[in-house]
């Protein structure tokens, strides 16, 4: 379990799934790379890790900091992570499939057990609007991941991605406004179904809507019934040429009951990996860089939860 309360960590910096260094970065194959495409994609999350653990050295408190890797290359940075007592997350899907399966169905709880993660986590597709049969297998998958979590010493996060069917996509008339206008809603009901099938996580991960009442109702399903859960909110999704940190998204977060932090991607770190990547700046300064917009981001959300009337 977390390292201080449940409330933590406030500070996700998520090197996981989410940014293929293959594809992104190495023109690789993500299915067969090689030894040596293999070892410099580990290398390049431990650039960030060592970003992160500038940013501690500057002043943001080991107890609301947290990494998010994979237990494949990101091995050794569960390894040191936990050494110092920062709280951890380990995936524990597969990348790059349609639906949730399994990395390692049959070892991946004796490997949670031997890193000492905090967390076992899980990215999951997920639509309410999908055929039943897909959601029925998801969510037997899912309560069979959350029954292993309960039985063992992690907690579990779960973070949802979700997607538009084609059909609601001709009813909303784009992605944009099925975004604004369909997916909030989505949101809620994909919470209620899992919740129904046994799924029951200790932390929810929400892809952030600048939607006050939205992410109020969001929040509050997940705790329906008194359950002690917390929210994260995911900010830094899109493209990873987008650098900017939404600082809207950053203060409802704070002032949004229930959320206990937010999971920051590769917004927080894509563009100085690239550089270091193709030689245009050495480690030392790629992982200064990512340490600066790490720290400016957490700087961002301490400030605004200090105004906030959230405890």
């Amino acid at each position: 379990m977390p390292t201080d309360s449940a409330d933590t960590p406030k500070m996700v910096l998520a090197i996981d799934h989410r940014f293929d260094l293959f594809t992104e970065l190495l023109s690789a194959s993500p299915v067969h790379p090689t030894a040596a495409e293999r070892e410099r994609a580990a290398s390049l999350k431990q650039v960030v890790f060592e970003g992160l653990l500038k940013a501690v050295e500057n002043g943001v408190p080991k107890s609301e900091a947290a990494v998010w890797t994979d237990s494949d290359l990101g091995e050794s940075i569960l390894l040191r992570a936990r050494g110092m007592n920062l709280n951890t997350m380990m995936s524990v899907e597969r990348a790059r499939v349609a639906e949730f399966r399994f990395e390692d169905a049959l070892g991946f709880s004796e490997r949670m057990s031997n890193l000492d993660v905090t967390y076992a986590a899980a990215r999951v597709p997920y639509n309410p609007g999908e055929e039943s049969m897909v959601n029925e297998a998801q969510q037997r998958k899912l309560r069979r991941l959350s029954e292993i979590a309960r039985s063992s010493s992690p907690g579990l996060t779960l973070e949802l991605i979700m997607r538009p069917t084609q059909a609601q996509l001709d009813q909303s008339g784009s992605v944009e406004a099925w975004d604004t206008d369909v997916r909030p809603s989505l949101i809620v009901q994909a919470i209620h179904e899992l919740q129904d099938a046994g799924v029951e996580p200790d932390l929810w991960a929400l892809r952030g809507i600048n939607n006050t009442a939205a992410m109020a109702t969001a929040t509050a399903q997940a705790q329906v019934d008194d359950r002690k859960v917390g929210v994260l909110f995911t900010l830094g999704e899109g493209s990873p040429g987008e650098m900017e940190l939404d600082q809207d998204l950053i203060n409802l977060a704070a002032r949004t009951p229930g959320c206990r932090g937010i999971v920051f991607g590769p917004a927080i770190y894509a563009d100085h990996l690239r550089a270091y990547n193709d030689e245009e700046i050495d480690r030392d300064e790629a992982s200064v860089r990512i340490a600066e917009r790490y720290n400016a981001a957490y700087t961002s959300y301490a400030a605004a939860l200090s105004t906030s009337d959230v405890a």
